[in-house]
């Protein structure tokens, strides 16, 4: 006797039955992300300063390509700490108070205060993090494939550019020899970057010597201008440091007064001043966060995806910065840079 699996009928109700509930799974699915994006999600932007408000620009850009409409179906609270980070604690006071979906940040200060923060209030709130300089050494998560917290996020790959941006340095202006770098005594980043090792022999390699100027506040940068080591010195070159981006004027103002190059730590600063830089760019940096956002507002866990790298740095001159200082660049930097500004 047949098996009633054999018989031809069976088979077709029963291959019938089965495409109908898988059927159901799909549209049901479909359904609730549908919904997601149809309920209003809230999102808190926190940045250290304005001008990383781009990596902002980036994820509302990302996200909109992605069918949220700000205003409609998600709504964005930014707040800027304008370079002072005591501001963090009352900020998120205000962001875990609104009751927001998801913490964006910008920066490693930023995010390393707000993972902080939501540790000692016993929130696991998700967190995407950019701009962050070393997401492992920093201690934002513990692993980049599978961070297993409740934060991810995309790396800036400052550590990892350092040696390539004291090349370029190098290579732009052949005569450097003795480099001033000015950086947050109390910020371990800084010391980390400083001391790197893979730094300190491309230093080597290019015959500059790092005339280091660990300083904590505006005084002390003001008081290291008038010291004989760094009145000696040929060129700036800034580290990943929260403290030098609040202070980027002050660095400006005195690499012009005494018509030397600045390299800057991010392309955006270029235009403000500084003469080059090589770093991601901060929008671009957004738009590949903004799909990560996405994933979690949808439910996935933010500890379920990797850390990413920028999807591209570039090297950009700024001939105007070189021009009004006076200064002779090698003309293969020119040709090799991805961007002139003029």
């Amino acid at each position: 006797m047949r098996s009633l699996i054999s018989r031809p009928g069976v088979c077709a109700r029963l291959f019938l039955i089965i495409l109908l509930v898988f059927l159901s799974w799909f549209l049901v699915c479909l359904k609730e992300r549908s919904f997601a994006k149809e309920s209003g999600k809230r999102i808190a932007v926190l940045a250290f300063a304005p001008a990383f408000l781009k990596a902002y620009d980036g994820l509302r850009d990302g996200l909109k390509a992605l069918g949220y409409q700000s205003g409609l179906n998600i709504n964005f609270k930014v707040y800027s700490l304008d370079h002072d980070m005591r501001r963090l604690a009352l900020v998120l006071d205000e962001v875990l108070q609104g009751d927001c979906d998801l913490i964006y940040t910008v920066t490693t200060s930023v995010t390393m205060g707000v993972k902080s923060y939501l540790k000692s209030a016993g929130s696991e709130k998700p967190v995407v993090f950019t701009a962050v300089a070393d997401p492992v050494g920093s201690g934002a998560v513990a692993d980049l494939r599978r961070p297993a917290s409740n934060l991810t996020g995309v790396s800036h790959l400052s550590l990892e550019l350092l040696p390539q941006r004291l090349l370029f340095f190098k290579k732009a202006f052949p005569s450097l020899r003795r480099v001033a770098i000015f950086y947050d005594a109390d910020e371990e980043i800084s010391l980390t970057s400083f001391h790197d090792e893979d730094f300190r022999q491309a230093a080597l390699d290019c015959r500059i010597e790092l005339v280091a100027c660990p300083v904590h506040n505006l005084q002390e940068l003001h008081e290291a201008f008038r010291g004989s080591a760094v009145q000696t010195t040929e060129g700036i070159f800034m580290l990943p440091d929260a403290l030098g981006v609040a202070f980027f004027k002050e660095l400006l103002d005195f690499s012009r007064r005494r018509r030397i190059p600045l390299m800057v730590v991010d392309n955006m600063l270029l235009e403000i001043g500084g003469v080059m830089g090589y770093s991601p760019d901060f929008y671009g940096v957004g738009q590949q966060a903004a799909i990560m956002v996405d994933y979690i507002l949808q439910g996935g866990a933010p500890g379920e995806i990797p850390v990413q790298n920028p999807d591209r740095v570039k090297l950009v001159v700024s001939l105007r910065e070189l021009q009004a200082l006076g200064l002779a660049v090698n003309e293969e930097i020119l040709l090799q840079a991805d961007e002139v500004l003029r």
